[in-house]
């Protein structure tokens, strides 16, 4: 059974032959926004129909984060630079490609844990009010992309933190990837880290969101990832 659940999963067939790098990784994509996108959005909005807060997670340290408008640059970043980062980082050899899908079961995984959490223990993101509270003096541009984010995500779906985790897989994949190329390794784990901070500034998020997001990455890399790339 393990053995299995460390093996590719049938729901790659139709890309694996596909003899372009581009046409593969946009085969990818294409999966995962079909796997992952509805089952997030189905949770978001049934959470806010439902409106139900199981606990609050808030600390001092959640209230006395300032809040920073121009960080909806890096909080929008998971969709700009990290969802697109395997075109640029993935190698085109057969070995890279393997591991791009086990990269993608990772993904479908996270989501499917989390979301399952977002289900049992819903959490308001109450300190949204802040940013809405702090957006009116700030740049056109930032008020546009926060308004943008407050259109598709209802404040429910709050730890553990799928920005952290789905960017931080990715971000190892890269790393992996870009052996022997230090800077562009330290680039992306740079960026990695100020997206994390920034779904606190932005309060889009908990802290208790960015550590269970953390912790999930963990579990799934240690018991997931690790396994099936040492096969």
């Amino acid at each position: 059974m393990r053995e299995r659940f460390l093996e590719l999963w049938p729901i790659w067939r139709p890309i694996r032959d596909n003899e372009t790098r581009l046409g593969f990784l946009y085969g990818l994509a294409g999966l995962l926004l079909v796997t992952i996108g509805p089952l997030y959005g189905i949770t978001n909005q049934a959470m806010a129909w439902r409106g139900t807060t199981v606990w609050d997670p808030t600390t001092s340290l959640d209230l006395g984060i300032p809040f920073l408008a121009w960080t909806i640059v890096l909080y929008l970043s998971l969709f700009f630079l990290f969802y697109p980062l395997p075109l640029f980082s993935m190698p085109n050899t057969s070995e890279a490609r393997r591991e791009a899908m086990l990269m993608g079961q990772g993904l479908i995984v996270l989501s499917a844990v989390s979301n399952l959490i977002f289900i049992i223990s819903p959490a308001e993101v109450h300190i949204r009010s802040q940013a809405v509270a702090g957006i009116g003096d700030a740049h056109p541009l930032f008020v546009a992309g926060f308004e943008f984010q407050w259109f598709v995500d209802s404040p429910y779906n709050a730890w553990p933190s799928l920005h952290v985790s789905q960017a931080g897989l990715i971000t190892m994949f890269a790393i992996r990837w870009w052996r022997g190329t230090v800077w562009k390794q330290w680039a992306i784990g740079i960026a990695f880290v100020a997206m994390s901070i920034s779904i606190l500034t932005t309060k889009q998020h908990f802290v208790w969101d960015l550590i269970s997001g953390l912790a999930l990455l963990a579990v799934i890399w240690q018991y997931q990832m690790r396994p099936a790339l040492s096969m």
